[in-house]
């Protein structure tokens, strides 16, 4: 039984190393159009950013106080948006996270899968 869970449990690490580490020769997907001038809300805007070829885009926005940034993942690998006051989760392909900034302030947020992603918020007072 012992040696049936070292088993199951090196052929898992050996699974999750190539599906984490593999080669991957696919040609990415084409990106999905992601409209750029800012959507209404009943409360403020939302400000889009997609998240492509391991980047997010544009990797800095201005916003004003009560609006939203609407991260959506259109890369195959799973990212997350990651900043002092928020966090996603798991934002598989396609998927989306919204955020409502109602702090003025400058926030700076990562991917924690992919610490090398890297975007700003800037957030001023709504005029």
């Amino acid at each position: 039984m012992r040696k049936q869970v070292i088993i199951l449990l090196i052929l898992f690490g050996v699974f999750l190393g190539i599906g984490c580490f593999g080669n991957n020769t696919q040609q990415p997907a084409a990106p999905v159009k992601i409209p750029t001038t800012p959507q209404t809300t009943g409360q403020g805007k939302i400000v889009d950013v997609s998240i492509n070829n391991f980047a997010f885009n544009p990797a800095s926005v201005t916003v004003s106080t009560g609006d939203t940034v609407r991260w959506t993942n259109q890369d195959s690998a799973t990212h997350t948006v990651k900043g002092s006051s928020f966090e996603s989760g798991s934002i598989a392909q396609g998927d989306t996270y919204k955020f409502m900034f109602t702090e003025p302030g400058v926030y700076d947020y990562t991917c924690s899968i992919h610490p090398s992603m890297k975007g700003t918020v800037t957030v001023v007072e709504k005029k």
